[in-house]
Order: C-alpha cells, then sequence, then structure tokens
C-alpha cells in the first residue's frame, strides 16, 4: 500500500466523512470510497462503520488509526529532517483567506513563495475559518471575532483596533459627530457576521451604541466602498481603512473615542496532519503579520 492511501485513510478518519476528505485532498468522492474499499480489502478487515449519514471508526480502524499516525509521525519526522538539511521546502497548502484581506497578505505570501519557490499555494476565499477548514479541506486560514470548540489549532495573530470612518464629503454635508451619542441620528453602515447576526452594537470603552441601520452587509469590502461613497458612517478595522485615510478618501469620526480590540487568528489542522510546507508558511506568518499591527 502507499502513503497517500494510509493519508487518505487518516484523513476520512479526522473528518468523518468521505465528501469532506475527498474536498480536503481535491478529489472525487467515488476515488476516496473506492481506495478506503481497497485498503480494506487489503487489510482483510473492515475499517469503518457506514451508515446513509454517518461514518465511524471500527475497532480495527481505531487501532489500525492509532499505529498508523505514528508510523506517519516518523515518516514525517525523516522527511523534515532531511528537507532541514537541504533546506528545500517544497509541498502544496491549502490556505484560506477573509474577504479583502488580499491586498494585506499578498505581500507576505509572495515574499514567501520567493523564499520557498518549490511551494504551491492554493489560495481560497472563505467567510468563517472554523466552518470553512473542513468544507474546503485548508490546512490553514484566518479567522476573526469569536472562537469556537473545535479540534482546530487557534493562534492568536493580530490585535485589529476599530475605527470610525466616513467620507469627507458625508461630514460636510451632514456635520461631524462630536459624542458618540450623535451617532443614532446619522446614516450608519454595518457589518453582517458570518453567524447572520448584525454588527449594530458598536462597542467603546465607555459606552456602546445601538444603531439602526439602513444599509448592512456581509462584505467588508461592500461596507468600505459605501462608505466612500458617502453612504454613511462605518465601525471598521483601523488596519481595513489605513490607505483610504492616508489618501483623504476616508477620515476618523470622533478619533478620541478608545475602542475594543478584537482579535484575528490562525488556524490551522493539528501539526501530525500537516506537511513540512505548512509548519514553514504557518512560522513565517506567526512572525509577519503581527507586523501589520503598526499599521492600525
Amino acid at each position: 500500500m502507499k502513503i497517500e492511501e494510509l493519508k487518505l485513510f487518516i484523513k476520512v478518519a479526522e473528518l468523518g466523512s468521505f465528501t469532506a476528505a475527498a474536498n480536503a485532498l481535491d478529489l472525487p468522492r467515488s476515488n476516496v470510497s473506492r481506495k478506503i474499499i481497497d485498503l480494506e480489502n487489503t487489510l482483510g478487515a473492515k475499517l469503518f462503520h457506514r451508515t446513509t449519514r454517518t461514518l465511524s471508526l471500527t475497532n480495527n480502524g481505531e487501532a489500525y488509526y492509532q499505529e498508523v499516525l505514528k508510523g506517519l509521525a516518523i515518516l514525517d519526522s525523516a522527511n523534515a529532517m532531511v528537507t532541514n538539511a537541504t533546506s528545500n521546502v517544497t509541498g502544496r497548502i491549502k490556505l484560506g483567506l477573509l474577504p479583502e484581506t488580499h491586498e494585506l497578505l499578498q505581500p507576505i505570501l509572495f515574499k514567501f513563495q520567493d523564499n520557498y519557490p518549490d511551494v504551491e499555494l492554493d489560495v481560497r476565499n472563505i467567510t468563517n475559518g472554523f466552518n470553512d477548514m473542513h468544507l474546503q479541506g485548508l490546512d490553514l486560514c484566518f479567522h476573526g471575532g469569536q472562537l469556537f470548540d473545535s479540534d482546530l489549532v487557534a493562534k492568536k495573530i493580530l490585535s485589529l483596533g476599530r475605527c470610525l470612518v466616513a467620507s469627507p464629503a458625508y461630514l460636510e454635508k451632514y456635520g461631524k459627530p462630536t459624542k458618540l451619542d450623535d451617532l443614532q441620528h446619522h446614516q450608519s453602515i454595518c457589518f453582517r457576521w458570518p453567524s447572520g447576526e448584525v454588527d449594530d452594537h458598536w462597542h467603546f470603552a465607555q459606552q456602546s451604541i445601538k444603531l439602526s441601520p439602513k444599509l448592512i452587509c456581509n462584505s467588508i469590502g461592500f461596507v468600505k466602498s459605501a462608505t466612500m461613497l458617502n453612504r454613511g458612517i462605518s465601525f471598521v478595522p483601523k488596519l481595513m481603512v489605513s490607505k483610504e485615510i492616508q489618501e483623504n478618501k476616508l477620515e476618523i469620526v470622533l478619533d478620541g473615542q478608545t475602542t475594543i480590540d478584537e482579535n484575528g487568528w490562525l488556524l490551522y489542522q493539528q501539526p501530525r496532519s500537516l506537511n513540512t510546507a505548512s509548519r514553514t508558511l504557518i512560522d513565517y506568518l506567526v512572525t509577519e503579520v503581527p507586523k501589520l499591527s503598526i499599521l492600525s
């Protein structure tokens, strides 16, 4: 049997689904099912209990899973030792980026690829790291906001301060708020989180304000663009609008208000299931991404 077949078995066992494993490995679902059947026939034992809704390991499958994990860990360690000795990092990485973050992250990712030209980056758009990690079979991804119980590793990578912004033309027409309560008399543009919740409670160190927005969108890019097109005031990560502020396309409102920072996270699979390229990129991102905080 081949190493790829054993890694396929591990992926099916970890994700509990032929379809999820197929997505993770970019294989047709029928291929995954057939390869598992071939593995079971080779071993002469059933590895999975199958029903129309669930897939779970048999006793033999669980024992085999634990031993294969040990064997692959030894193999990965040996490969890493040789790779580190030759400084030749190779492999494919499936990486998930949140909407409107590519302009910030592209220079970091391109520098990584320049340093490791034999690494293939397969970049995917995502909306929620915890959901899309399994749906798209990602190795690692970025996530903003609340964490959820999961077997994924979550590493805090960035603190995101927010700011109130509006276009100069909007402020000229409607006037500048002088206190937080004034926001209730202005047009507000609010973001809709992937959970479906509307971000219409804007929180500050001394006070929270409840808005009644007439414009809501689940794209932070749309929110930013609408703000620049004079549609109202928005409350966005400063990192996302630093360029527009510098170019006087947006203006900070109530600059003296202290906001409550939110965190950006790097999510990834358990290290034992990641290739050397993915582990190298994680180390690189953990070092380089926090440097973006200078922009906010």
